[in-house]
């Protein structure tokens, strides 16, 4: 039976309403992925220099600094 909000001729499918739920949660589900990627990259980064470079100093090896492509 369709109700007062829904438009005449309307069925429910109970396999096609929980689509655009699954559809959000995967989209945020991939966009919160891929920000944690990015500041993962850059907290490995970040470490690399605070403890790999002293180490190359050290050893008299110093790293060369390559382009960064963004």
């Amino acid at each position: 039976m369709a109700s007062e909000r829904e438009p005449k001729g309307y069925v429910s499918n109970p396999f096609l309403n929980p689509i655009g739920f699954w559809q959000n949660y995967l989209i945020n589900w991939i966009e919160a992925s891929s920000g944690f990627y990015e500041n993962a990259i850059k907290a490995n980064e970040h470490w690399l220099k605070a403890f790999w470079d002293p180490w190359l100093r050290a050893a008299g090896l110093e790293r060369k600094e390559t382009a960064k492509i963004e």
